[in-house]
C-alpha cells in the first residue's frame, strides 16, 4: 500500500535523481519551498495540478510518481457481464478504515439514525478526514454500510477513508475489513440500465446485486464481517463502485 509518507519519499528520490534542490522544483511549479518540504516529510499531498507539474518537472508519469503502476491490491478472479454491464468478483485485502462512524444502538430508532446519517451527507465530509494520518493512495471517500442487510440494532454507518494505520487521532474511529471476497460493479450508463434508470447512485446496486445477480449466479452474502463499501472515484462522488461481499453457494 502506498501513502504519503511513501509518496513523500519517492518525490524526493526522484528529486534527487534531477540534482535539484526544493528550491529549484518549487520555483519551477510556482509554490513556496515550504510546500514542497511538506510533501517530501509527507505531512501533506499535493493537489492533481502540482501532481502534473512535478511529474512534468522530473520527466517522469504521474502513475510513476504515484507509484500506482504496480499497485496491485486486488484480484479479479472471475469477470461476468450482463449486457454491457460489467461485474467483476474480486479478492480483496483486509483493509483499516479510518473516520467517523454512526451506530444505531445509539439512537432509539432507525428514524434517529437515518437522520443522523443524513446530517453528516449535508455537511462538508472532507472535515472528517481532515486529521487522518497514513492514508492509503490514491485517496477515495468511502461510505461503509455495516450489517445493513441483518438486523436493524447492529447497523452502523461510516464516512471513512483507508488508512495503512489504527494509530489516529483522539475522535478518529476505526474500522477493520477482514479479507474477502467481494462483487464489484460500477455507476455507469450500463448498470443503471439493469435499474431501467439513466444514471443510478451507487447504494442502488447494492439492492440489484443482492436481490438478482447473487441467487442467480450462485452467491450468498459473506459471514466473515466484511461490509458493504460505496467507493467513490470523484471528490463531487457522483461516481464509483460498489462492493458487496460474498461467499460461493
Amino acid at each position: 500500500m502506498f501513502t504519503q509518507i511513501d509518496f513523500g519519499k519517492r518525490l524526493k528520490e526522484f528529486r534527487k535523481r534531477k540534482n535539484l534542490t526544493q528550491k529549484e522544483i518549487a520555483m519551477k511549479i510556482g509554490v513556496s519551498e515550504q510546500a514542497l518540504s511538506k510533501w517530501e516529510n509527507g505531512d501533506c499531498l499535493p493537489d492533481v495540478c502540482n501532481l502534473k507539474l512535478l511529474a512534468l518537472v522530473l520527466n517522469t508519469s504521474v502513475d510513476c510518481l504515484l507509484d500506482t503502476e504496480n499497485e496491485k491490491t486486488e484480484k479479479v478472479v472471475e469477470t461476468i457481464k450482463i449486457g454491457g454491464a460489467v461485474f467483476e468478483i474480486v479478492e480483496k485485502p483486509a483493509a483499516i478504515l479510518a473516520g467517523k462512524i454512526i451506530y444505531a444502538k445509539d439512537f432509539s430508532d432507525l428514524t434517529g439514525f437515518n437522520s443522523a446519517i443524513e446530517a453528516v451527507m449535508l455537511e462538508d465530509e472532507s472535515l472528517i478526514y481532515e486529521s487522518l494520518t497514513n492514508m492509503v493512495l490514491p485517496i477515495n471517500d468511502i461510505h461503509l454500510s455495516v450489517n445493513f442487510w441483518c438486523s436493524e440494532e447492529s447497523r452502523a454507518f461510516g464516512f471513512v477513508r483507508e488508512v495503512l494505520t489504527d494509530c489516529q487521532s483522539k475522535g478518529i474511529e476505526i474500522y477493520k475489513i477482514p479479507a474477502s471476497l467481494y462483487i464489484r460493479a460500477y455507476t455507469d450508463k450500463f448498470t443503471a440500465q439493469l435499474m431501467s434508470k439513466e444514471q443510478c447512485e451507487i447504494w442502488e446496486l447494492f439492492a440489484y446485486i443482492r436481490n438478482y445477480f447473487m441467487p442467480n449466479h450462485g452467491f450468498k452474502m459473506a459471514e466473515n464481517g466484511a461490509q458493504e463499501l460505496e467507493v467513490f472515484d470523484t471528490f463531487e462522488h457522483r461516481t464509483g463502485y460498489a462492493y458487496m461481499p460474498v461467499m460461493p453457494h
